[in-house]
């Protein structure tokens, strides 16, 4: 009677504890690489380097007295533009008045004493020296004179260009001596900035080299994505101990809008091709060595060129020319535009689908 019961809820139950045995299979997602792109710029600009620099000022100068004294007047703050002529500092003067004042009375003595010499020269009452000594004395008293009142000029300091007060060297009622640095004063309209220029790329620029009107750019971080034109100003020929580089100076306005202060880093934007005289005449472009594979099947070089809308790298074969500091010349297979991979380039795949990192333009 209840035989039948119970074996129909066995086989239900086998049938359930069978069905919970069996795995449902997991969803594998394909594997989605990431990598880094470059894009390929146009030829004209494929020789771009970028040299790290420094900015200084235009125009610097230690200020200081030609004389000692006491300060008296010393009206600045570090950090205070000043306008050409304008008044830096003061020494107390008192003694040096004085000074002129006891050179101007022996001076006007001494005319007295010649016009009278000369007078009686002329009458022939006295003789030919004491008329030639008057005339010294004369000569003497005016010289010292001279000497005075550039003294008292010597008590005054004043700018001798426009700029700012990068730093004061004393305090105000302070005793100084002569030649002692009072300020140090920095032109704010222009500044200078220098950069390291490695011997290879000295040796093939001249003046007959350099494109006519070409100025490079120079780029600050405080002004991220602004390029500012820079002129050259001079280089040295003696190399910076060390390094094997010159230094190369350019100049630039200061930006209304933009504070430039020495000590602050830059970055310099030379294109080689328009300063140097090595031109090459067969069209390339440049891209990061480590873009370049060589496949172990045939020999062939490769690149990995991303394409943006299927999101897969394919193999595209190469020619390649000389490796420089700026990266290997691809002489045929590239184009302007072109995405590569960079980085990871040697664990991908024909049509392998890819995640980009970042991606770069040009060198």
């Amino acid at each position: 009677m209840w035989g039948k019961p119970l074996l129909v809820l066995g086989f239900t139950g086998l049938i359930i504890v069978l069905s919970g045995c069996q795995k449902e299979p997991a969803h594998q997602e394909a594997l989605i690489r990431p990598v880094k792109l470059f894009e390929v710029a146009n030829s004209s600009s494929q020789q771009l380097r970028h040299f790290p620099g420094h900015v200084t000022a235009s125009d610097e100068a230690e200020i200081s007295f030609r004389i000692s004294g006491e300060l008296v007047e010393l009206p600045l703050n570090e950090g205070q533009h000043v306008d050409k002529g304008q008044l830096l500092a003061r020494l107390d003067d008192r003694d040096v008045r004085n000074e002129v004042a006891d050179r101007q009375a022996s001076y006007e003595l001494a005319q007295i004493d010649f016009q009278r010499k000369k007078s009686l020269l002329e009458r022939k009452v006295i003789s030919q020296a004491d008329y030639d000594k008057a005339s010294a004395q004369l000569k003497s008293s005016k010289a010292a004179l001279d000497l005075a009142r550039d003294k008292l000029a010597y008590t005054v300091l004043k700018a001798p260009f426009a700029g700012r007060v990068a730093r004061l060297e004393v305090e105000n009622h302070q005793f100084t001596q002569a030649k002692q640095t009072i300020l140090l004063l920095q032109s704010d309209n222009t500044v200078d900035i220098h950069i390291q220029v490695p011997e290879s790329i000295v040796v093939n620029v001249d003046a007959n080299t350099v494109e006519v009107g070409y100025k490079p750019q120079a780029s600050f971080a405080a002004a991220p994505g602004r390029q500012f034109t820079v002129q050259y100003k001079e280089h040295a020929t003696k190399v910076t101990p060390g390094t094997q580089t010159y230094d190369v100076v350019f100049t630039m306005p200061v930006p209304d809008d933009l504070t430039l202060l020495p000590g602050m880093t830059t970055t310099v934007t030379i294109d080689l091709a328009r300063i140097t005289r090595q031109r090459s005449q067969i069209p390339y472009v440049l891209i990061p060595s480590q873009a370049v594979v060589n496949s172990d099947s045939d020999g062939r070089t490769l690149v990995w060129r991303y394409d943006p809308e299927a999101k897969q790298v394919n193999a595209v074969e190469v020619t390649v020319g000389r490796i420089t500091e700026a990266g290997i010349q691809v002489l045929s297979g590239l184009q302007t535009g072109d995405q590569v991979v960079v980085a990871g380039a040697r664990q991908l795949t024909e049509g392998m689908t890819v995640k980009p990192l970042r991606w770069e333009r040009g060198l």
